[in-house]
């Protein structure tokens, strides 16, 4: 009989409705029981596509001697991190002190008041991987709970009092920043720069070794850099970086070869073996910065390839009737890993006939395989070399490969996909409105920018109340759950890139109601708090402050703030907003990989920011939509922090804004491109 978990919005949770657990949502009904009977409470969070919490469920969630000691001695509550990014963000700082580096699933054990006394992330259920099994654990933790208090106040002492300090790290880091460069200036982005090409793979691109995560946030600091003069070192540097790895990336087995698209991450240094899960958040991000250096390196057709099959596999797979995208694939098929993705040269054979063994060699399909057995789809040499070596180009070589394409996709899709994770989430499709509408201007591509179009005005409608309340997450016809500061900042710039897009004022208007709801409900002294003042009261408010596999809510509303000043259009007091926000992170270019997003956004209320507000009784004139098209080209071809606006006045007009000097100009683009230098 399913339990509680089977009404849940959320796929994950949906996952774990058969297990023998009895599981409880978060809320407080789960609390109230743990108080009358004065137990412990076991907290498990993950999310659809992570493998490791479907092994764990395997092993120990359906296993009915650890479900029954579950049962009797804890009140045991499932998390969907995706939901409810509030609850993990509080409770991965215990597997942090604990010296675990955080990850899912993650398990921790709380008082009946939501207070930590012990945690982990994946256990075994009995001991192996020198980790101690799941049943040694419940037993040890229910006799100490049962037995001595003072060990378990003293541990949730001990956990208070980690958090405090972790809260503070900003802080401290500011009282001995004073020799970092101011933010928002091109030397804190150097300084970021010099610091993430020293990291960078030279062989295989990327950051370190293995295991290999795209981190756009991190790569868009690349791109910008790379937009330097000719003769500038770290320019030519941060160029080289990028293009491995974006190069890397597209060859490598992270890369859904058939269909298009990127999984999470790679277990190797060569980005062969993916963890198969696709995120839409990575995808999102990875689109704009394909498209933008196609524009630097327009020799390169696949970049832009790259970026056509990413849209068609989103439109095709991932978009809901409503205009939204859902959130995630599964990274398992029946039970198996990677099994929807991977070929054998027999499979190959028995699909494209005499083509196989060319097919075979592009994709690197061999009769031992590299996972498992089978083989995952990638480009053991680029497609430039192939072509040069069969006397031909690539656009032959694609053409001559389109049919066989055709056919394994169209096979592979009667095969058990992998779980769709069908919540949609509303910070996570801001981030793919962004990225169609940067991948649209840098393309040429109006069919992606409309489709962003499409998608911010389905958002809009869905998940934003009149005060620009955010629901976050929407399944089916139920949208909830109070919005975490990620979706109002990333929907905030989403609509002021669809401003731009379109040249509409209502989505200027959207984006400055959005931030001043943001500044009003999730504002702190410097900074941003991730939840709302109104929402849920949990154990900490914790503060937005760095990047993860996201960027961070303080870094794109930085962004936001910035682009909303220049337009006249930002909350009362964002000026002296920002400016605390940037001398408090001061310290962020010596970090890039925690801040490379509010490094990004803080060079929109720099000294070389760039601002151009064109007016006039229509958005549709030629000469309005001829400036906004330099513009845009002179956004891409420089790395300029570079923005504009329209708005509806009687007479056709323009003013340039830069280092907090305003002037009108010509009504043209040259003109227009002088005056901003």
């Amino acid at each position: 009989m399913p339990n509680r978990l089977a009404a849940a919005t959320s796929p994950y949770l949906r996952q774990h409705q058969d297990n023998p657990v009895d599981w409880y949502e978060w809320g407080e009904e789960a609390f109230a029981r743990a108080r009358a009977e004065d137990r412990p409470i076991l907290l498990s969070v993950g999310y659809s596509a992570c493998h490791w919490c479907h092994v764990m469920a395997h092993e120990s969630f359906e296993d009915p001697a650890i479900a029954a000691r579950m049962n009797a001695a804890f009140v045991n509550i499932k998390v969907d991190r995706e939901e409810r990014p509030d609850i993990d963000t509080i409770y991965q700082k215990v597997v942090q002190l604990l010296g675990q580096g955080g990850g899912w699933p993650l398990t921790v054990f709380l008082t009946p008041s939501g207070e930590p006394f012990y945690g982990g992330t994946y256990f075994p259920p009995h001991s192996k991987y020198g980790r101690p099994g799941f049943m040694q654990v419940l037993d040890a933790l229910a006799e100490l709970y049962a037995g001595d208090r003072a060990k378990i106040a003293e541990q949730v002492a001990s956990f208070r009092e980690g958090f405090v300090a972790i809260a503070g790290i900003v802080d401290d880091e500011r009282r001995t920043s004073s020799g970092s460069p101011e933010l928002g200036t091109e030397a804190s982005l150097r300084e970021a720069g010099k610091r993430l090409v020293d990291r960078v793979d030279p062989k295989w691109g990327g950051f370190g070794r293995e295991p290999k995560f795209p981190n756009p946030t991190a790569l868009e600091i690349l791109a910008v850099l790379a937009r330097g003069a000719a003769d500038d070192r770290l320019a030519t540097d941060a160029g080289n970086a990028l293009r491995l790895t974006l190069d890397k990336m597209a060859e490598g087995g992270i890369y859904d070869h058939l269909r298009g698209g990127f999984a999470r991450y790679s277990t190797d240094q060569k980005w062969l073996v993916p963890h198969f899960e696709k995120m839409l958040y990575d995808n999102a991000m990875l689109l704009p910065l394909y498209a933008e250096a196609a524009v630097a390196w327009p020799e390169a057709e696949h970049l832009a390839r790259v970026v056509r099959e990413g849209v068609a596999y989103l439109v095709a797979e991932m978009r809901h009737d409503s205009g939204t995208f859902f959130a995630a694939t599964d990274a398992d098929s029946e039970g198996v890993e990677g099994k929807y993705f991977v070929w054998t040269p027999d499979e190959i054979a028995a699909v494209v006939g005499d083509e196989a063994p060319w097919v075979c060699a592009l994709w690197g399909v061999t009769e031992g395989g590299n996972f498992e057995g089978a083989s995952i789809l990638h480009l053991p040499r680029p497609l430039e070399v192939c072509a040069r070596e069969q006397g031909t180009d690539v656009e032959a070589l694609l053409a001559r490969l389109a049919p066989s394409r055709a056919k394994l996709l169209a096979h592979r899709a009667t095969r058990v996909p992998p779980l769709l994770d069908d919540k949609r989430l509303a910070g996570w499709n801001a981030l793919l409105v962004s990225g169609l509408v940067r991948s649209g201007f840098a393309l040429g591509a109006r069919d992606m920018g409309e489709l962003g179009v499409e998608a911010c005005a389905a958002v809009w409608r869905d998940h934003v109340g009149e005060d620009g309340r955010v629901a976050r997450s929407a399944h089916g016809d139920r949208v909830h759950l109070r919005g975490v500061l990620d979706d109002v900042a990333f929907l905030g710039r989403a609509c002021l890139d669809v401003h731009e897009w379109t040249l509409d004022p209502m989505w200027l208007d959207r984006a400055a109601i959005l931030a001043a709801h943001a500044v009003a409900h999730y504002g702190r002294e410097a900074g941003f708090f991730l939840t709302a003042d109104d929402a849920e009261a949990l154990i900490e408010r914790t503060e937005s402050q760095h990047d993860g596999p996201l960027p961070s809510g303080v870094g794109v509303m930085a962004e936001l703030l910035a682009r909303l000043d220049a337009c006249d259009r930002a909350p009362e007091g964002t000026r002296a907003r920002l400016d605390a926000i940037l001398e408090r992170f001061r310290a962020a270019s010596a970090q890039p990989f925690g801040y490379a997003s509010l490094l990004t956004g803080a060079m929109h209320a720099g000294p070389a920011a760039r601002h151009v507000k064109l007016r006039g009784p229509d958005a549709g004139d030629a000469s309005i939509v001829a400036i906004r098209d330099r513009l845009a080209a002179a956004r891409l071809e420089r790395g300029l922090a570079l923005s504009w606006s329209f708005g509806v006045a009687p007479k056709l007009g323009v003013v340039a804004c830069q280092q907090m000097t305003c002037r009108a100009v010509a009504a043209d683009p040259d003109a227009v491109l002088a005056a901003i230098g």
